[in-house]
């Protein structure tokens, strides 16, 4: 599923292309792609002119010159692009025609991305917690909580932080050296820093690079990401860590794999580092 960095990255993408740009028609391949009344969607969409594109955690939001506000959630397989490749055509769910003839196509293999309408954008995506890009709202939200979760389930749930999956948790507990089944009450004042300091950062450096991709993900211009070439744990089950050198570990966390260095992330609290 994309994350972050990766929607965000679809997100500066779409603005470039599609802003500013009236919607002729919409046409839907797969009504069931929309959350709610498929033919209220088409009718609303009719005509609108793109005034906005903004992310909320993994969601694209949509906004139109009248403030009709949908959002995208591209969920496992979901993708946005601009030309329509051979193999894509049998998972074309819903095309976008411009008036100005060009088209934005949403492609889903498996299905389970969804569109839907809001009254508004002030009222769209309930319940998601605070991004995750600064370092004073990832500390503010990790010292909130009294809980006995694991770090890597905090990290994870989005009612927390918006945006964070299982790469990117991986690779800010590893940034911080932060044992992924370690209970978030059991972590001192300065591993907490720690993990508030790296999150932002892996998520800017992946946004750098276009985000991750390891399957399906692609950019709006079809182009793959290249953070992949940079992970640290995530994906290297057995290959040595790149600073100690310990095989990478994995584990499976409320049925979710994880990837850690057993060197680098111990078990016990290190509060006096």
């Amino acid at each position: 599923m994309p994350e972050l960095p990766e929607v965000e990255t679809i997100v500066r993408g779409l603005r470039r292309q599609v802003v500013g740009k009236t919607m002729a028609a919409v046409r839907l391949f797969w009504p069931r792609s929309i959350e709610g009344s498929a033919a209220e969607f088409h009718r609303q969409l009719k005509g609108m002119t793109v005034a906005g594109i903004f992310r909320r955690g993994k969601y694209i939001g949509v906004e139109g010159e009248d403030g009709t506000f949908f959002t995208i959630h591209l969920r496992m397989t979901g993708k946005l692009v601009r030309e329509l490749a051979a193999p894509d055509r049998k998972h074309l769910r819903v095309q976008f025609m411009f008036s100005d003839g060009t088209a934005l196509y949403f492609i889903d293999a498996r299905k389970f991305g969804r569109l839907r309408l809001w009254p508004c954008r002030g009222l769209s995506c309930p319940g998601l917690g605070p991004e995750p890009l600064r370092a004073s709202a990832v500390l503010a939200a990790l010292r909130a909580l009294r809980t006995m979760r694991p770090i890597k389930s905090v990290l994870l749930d989005q009612a927390v932080l918006a945006g964070i999956g299982n790469i990117y948790a991986d690779e800010a507990l590893f940034a911080a050296g932060i044992h992924p089944l370690r209970p978030l009450s059991s972590l001192s004042g300065k591993e907490i820093l720690r993990v508030s300091r790296s999150a932002p950062r892996v998520l800017h450096e992946a946004i750098g690079r276009r985000g991750t991709t390891l399957r399906n993900y692609r950019s709006v211009d079809g182009r793959s990401g290249e953070n992949q070439e940079h992970l640290n744990v995530y994906g290297r089950t057995g290959e040595p860590c790149c600073e100690c050198g310990s095989p990478i570990e994995r584990i499976r966390i409320n049925s979710r794999s994880s990837h850690f260095c057993p060197g680098c992330q111990k078990k016990m609290s290190d509060a006096g580092r």
